[in-house]
């Protein structure tokens, strides 16, 4: 590339740029300044155009130094991949991946068959605890209830002899009449 030379104005101050520079680009970044520049004017209280400079200077520097930084990150975890893609990639590697998912499948295998038996013991106690309900149940119902006769008659009556147990839903009054012709009888 050639070298070149021409002026860029940022936010009315005049630069000159030379170099090996490509003009476009230059004129990009004197934008990105200039908007900066323009913001920090636009938002600090009586800044001026050398201060701004500065405030926007550091703000891109400090944009710089994360988009670095993310850079790094990423090229550090480009490199472990790269590295585990070589590991992957040899007869070793592969050897290994296989004899390590070959010991998974053995781990998985012995859960499972602990499980079926699980499973199994489990199915034959409801079987047993079944058979104990249902021989329980038969039991029961052949054997005759031996529960205490039930008392029927209402309290809040006299009992009339073999109406024991009877309960009336008639009035007081009714009653007292019932009892005044039996005693009449």
């Amino acid at each position: 590339m050639e070298k070149t030379r021409f002026k860029l104005n940022i936010c009315g101050v005049d630069v000159t740029v030379s170099g090996d520079v490509d003009r476009d680009g230059a004129e990009a970044i004197a934008e990105r300044v200039r908007v900066r520049m323009e913001e920090v004017l636009n938002n600090a209280y009586g800044a001026t155009i050398e201060k701004a400079a500065v405030i926007a200077a550091m703000n891109l520097s400090e944009e710089l130094s994360r988009t670095e930084a993310a850079l790094n990150q990423a090229r550090e975890e480009a490199d472990a991949l790269r590295t585990k893609t070589k590991e992957f990639a040899g007869a070793d590697g592969l050897k290994a991946r296989l004899s390590e998912a070959e010991m998974k499948i053995g781990v998985l295998q012995e859960k499972l068959r602990l499980a079926e038996n699980r499973a199994e013991a489990a199915e034959k106690e409801a079987e047993e605890a079944k058979a104990a309900a249902q021989n329980a149940a038969h039991a029961a119902a052949a054997e005759p209830l031996d529960l205490p006769p039930i008392d029927l008659r209402n309290p809040m009556l006299p009992d009339y002899g073999d109406e024991t147990g009877l309960v009336s839903f008639f009035e007081k009054a009714d009653v007292k009449e019932t009892a005044r012709e039996d005693e009449e009888d």
